[in-house]
């Protein structure tokens, strides 16, 4: 049973740590996502006018809007960009290993507990119809056991008999 706990363990860390890492790389995608919103208000906001009163006397006012917006959501799309294309980290992949590792041993150790109780219910079981039989018909049982040493014991008695 100890290979069991070993591995039980082994379950337990591995799912803690892989469990950490999805709420790392969650919060990182979270956080990239809120800071990508809140840099898309800002652009909105404040870039938004400067472009605009920038472009304004170039392009006229409803082209100067238009390019500051589009600009505006090109940055925000990056960022979105960036944080959906974040990956897992190289160590994560080491972890579910072991984690498969641990399952497959505990796998293993609970066939074997399982064929043994198997073993010993069929053992039982043997051991209730030879004690069923037993109490049955008693001298059934007894029978091939004693054939040997009745004759044993007839033919000591007939020898000492012609002595």
């Amino acid at each position: 049973m100890n290979a069991m706990s070993r591995n039980l363990q082994l379950l337990f860390r591995s799912e803690r740590v892989l469990t950490e890492a999805r709420i790392k790389l969650t919060t990182r995608k979270l956080i990239l996502g809120v800071v990508a919103g809140i840099a898309g208000l800002f652009a909105w906001g404040m870039l938004n006018i400067a472009a605009y009163f920038a472009l304004e006397p170039v392009t006229g006012k409803a082209w100067a809007a238009a390019i500051a917006g589009g600009v505006d959501i090109a940055i925000a799309a990056i960022l979105v960009a960036i944080a959906q294309n974040l990956q897992p980290a190289p160590e994560e992949d080491m972890v579910r290993e072991v984690r498969d590792m641990a399952l497959g041993e505990i796998g293993n150790e609970v066939e074997n507990v399982q064929a043994r109780l198997m073993q010993l219910r069929d053992d039982v079981v043997g051991v209730r119809t030879s004690i069923s039989q037993f109490v049955n018909r008693p001298l059934d049982a007894l029978s091939p056991a004693l054939i040997g040493p009745a004759l044993a014991a007839v033919t000591k008695l007939v020898k000492s008999n012609k002595n």
